[in-house]
């Protein structure tokens, strides 16, 4: 939508996508403004041209979306991970933290809205809190949501830990095990072994997983010590320890 309003009347416009990313239903999409006729398909993929016919205004504020969870605000914007709706992955993950828990520094991996960061601000005020996605809209939506509870914490673009350069005592996530429409564990699976280089002399990750999914084996490899914390019929939280 931020394009179209860039572009002037009777401009051509290309889309192109995969049978199954939603590529079939891009002429309703815009057909408010766009009419798109879908000119060839191959390699499981359509790609449409049409000619913009109206153009339109773009305000970002009115793409916003915003959740209250615990009396706290959570800001999201479409295409960040839980945009429609707070994860209860995520939620599961922000139960198992309690007052008085002993997190000087903490970093959360793939912040997305921000949402775990400020419900463990919320319990532990005076932990430092280091957010880190790849995603610029992501970021944003995580400083949105700092700002909208008067916490404090450092937003930070990095893809993994590529633009970290100290050690926490607790590294938190919710990571993603989806790379576009196919299962991918490649993400999780940095998270896990890198994590030793970026945790203090006793630091702990923890980190919420679809329950069918087993990561016994790598954590073994790289901790001393770990164990489920909680677990749903969907979902557990892993606990593991340097030392």
């Amino acid at each position: 939508m931020d394009l179209i309003s860039h572009l002037s009347i009777n401009t051509e416009i290309f889309i192109v996508g995969n049978n199954c990313s939603g590529i079939r239903n891009v002429s309703r999409m815009f057909k408010k403004w766009i009419f798109l006729n879908k000119i060839d398909y191959a390699r499981h993929s359509i790609l449409f041209s049409g000619f913009l016919t109206k153009r339109t205004n773009f305000f970002l504020k009115d793409f916003y979306q915003t959740h209250i969870w615990n009396n706290l605000f959570i800001k999201s914007l479409p295409g960040v991970f839980g945009y429609k709706t707070i994860d209860a992955g995520s939620k599961l993950l922000a139960s198992t933290f309690f007052p008085n828990s002993c997190y000087k520094e903490i970093l959360d991996i793939g912040c997305g809205t921000g949402f775990l960061a400020v419900s463990v601000l919320n319990v532990l005020p005076n932990s430092i809190v280091s957010l880190i996605d790849d995603n610029v809209v992501a970021l944003h939506c995580s400083q949105l949501t700092l700002n909208s509870n008067n916490f404090k914490g450092e937003v930070i673009r990095s893809n993994l830990y590529s633009n970290i350069f100290k050690k926490f005592d607790l590294i938190i996530s919710n990571p993603p095990f989806h790379d576009d429409l196919k299962i991918n564990f490649n993400i999780i699976e940095k998270i896990i072994c890198n994590s030793r280089l970026y945790l203090k002399h006793s630091g702990e990750l923890r980190f919420v997983t679809n329950r069918c999914f087993n990561y016994n084996l790598i954590l073994k490899k790289y901790f001393k010590k770990f164990k489920i914390l909680i677990k749903t019929n969907t979902y557990q939280v892993y606990q593991a320890f340097l030392n």
